[in-house]
């Protein structure tokens, strides 16, 4: 199957994301549920990174992609390595903060900070981004999903 593009179709883009946000919330209440068992949310933190690396190596091997070039690796810009330690940090919070703070409550925040933080990159093409301007919709819009949020928190 190698690299080749997937093809342009919105429906399986909106499904696929849409499935990869569910699954946010499952994957942060089974990590807390994991931490709680084994009494170690940090351990608990290792073991879910080690099963995504078993999962995307399961992928790799059955799509078989070509392998980079080995001197690709050497011009990779030192701050795309950091996506790698951005999904630690945010598995061992998962596994920290949801058994304390809730699912729902760990989640809102999680996607106001992701919605925020994604414009702010759009807004100054951060990380080589293509710049899309914030516009009064754009911060209404995310003055809403905060105000909303803290409805859904209110207990």
């Amino acid at each position: 199957m190698g690299d080749a593009p997937m093809p342009n179709n919105i429906g399986l883009y909106v499904g696929w994301a849409a499935l990869a946000g569910a699954l946010i919330p499952v994957m942060a209440a089974l990590q807390g549920t994991l931490g709680r068992t084994i009494a170690s949310p940090l351990h608990a933190s290792l073991i879910a990174v080690g099963v995504s690396f078993i999962g995307v190596g399961c992928v790799v091997a059955l799509l078989r992609p070509a392998l980079p070039a080995s001197n690709l690796l050497a011009t990779v810009p030192p701050v795309a390595w950091f996506g790698g330690l951005a999904m630690a940090f945010y598995a061992t919070s998962a596994t920290f903060v949801t058994p304390n703070f809730g699912v729902g409550n760990f989640i809102m925040c999680v996607v106001v900070a992701q919605l925020v933080m994604s414009t702010l990159i759009d807004q100054f093409g951060l990380f080589g981004a293509a710049v899309h301007a914030i516009d009064l919709k754009r911060a209404a819009g995310l003055a809403l999903l905060a105000g909303g949020a803290a409805l859904v928190a209110i207990r």
